[in-house]
């Protein structure tokens, strides 16, 4: 499945989905806003194109989860923080939402992640001893204290633009392991962030037009989109340096 902007609008997906209270001024800006993203050359990323049509030795395969591991594994934590720097009921609802369905109710996303890379063979041992690079550290430190700071129309936009990228990307992954011929029940956990993501982009969405109604609201979110996507870019570069880097070697 390719991740397209209409998406976002319009699903068939048990999802949150876009409220129609949304005014239209702020509809057009919003939709413009996720075409950027979409759009972006980290969702874009050379190496996630190359990834759906090339095989990856099982080397640089671990090598491109122990990295996504160090990426996103502490999300939900720093989503949480953003209601440490709000008064807003709405805001509060929806963040601690996202951190919530995250955690589940038996198993969080983490446990469901730790068990997809069970299935490619990545031990625990694999994770404790691995050593991320430092485009993937500061992706995770960038991403914590944005959601952590003033003003909160920035750590809104990148939160608004996590979640949308979010959903291309875990497509962009699915691809990938489809092309290495994994099957459904080991590419289960990207199938349903596909979703899950649009669905958070969306409860995001829903909450955003208090804070994206004048100039000053505006480019205060679009600085957190854009430090959140250069971050993102900055990970892809280094990952496919480091994947490249191991084919030379094995070359």
């Amino acid at each position: 499945m390719t991740v397209l902007a209409k998406d976002f609008q319009e699903n068939d997906f048990k999802v949150m989905q876009r409220s129609s209270g949304v005014s239209e001024s702020v509809k057009a800006y919003l939709d413009q806003k996720v075409e950027e993203i979409l759009a972006h050359r980290s969702v874009n990323h050379p190496f996630l194109a190359w990834y759906g049509e090339n095989a990856l030795s099982k080397e640089q395969e671990k090598q491109l989860y122990l990295e996504t591991n160090a990426y996103f594994k502490y999300l939900p934590f720093y989503v949480a923080n953003i209601s440490t720097i709000t008064r807003d009921e709405a805001v509060l609802r929806e963040v601690l939402h996202n951190s919530t369905d995250e955690l589940g109710t038996q198993k969080s996303h983490s446990d469901m992640f730790a068990q997809f890379l069970d299935m490619l063979d990545i031990t625990s041992e694999d994770i404790e001893a691995y050593e991320p690079l430092e485009s993937s550290v500061a992706l995770n430190e960038g991403i914590k204290e944005i959601y952590n700071s003033l003003p909160l129309e920035r750590a809104l936009g990148a939160l608004f633009a996590d979640e949308t990228q979010s959903a291309a990307m875990c497509s962009r992954y699915n691809e990938g392991l489809k092309n290495q011929g994994y099957d459904a029940r080991t590419r289960h956990f990207w199938e349903l962030h596909i979703e899950a993501e649009i669905g958070h982009s969306n409860a995001i969405y829903n909450i955003l037009g208090p804070y994206v109604t004048d100039d000053e609201g505006k480019e205060r979110f679009e600085s957190g989109i854009a430090h959140y996507l250069q971050l993102m870019e900055k990970f892809w570069d280094n990952v496919e340096l480091r994947v490249q880097e191991t084919a030379a070697a094995c070359a």
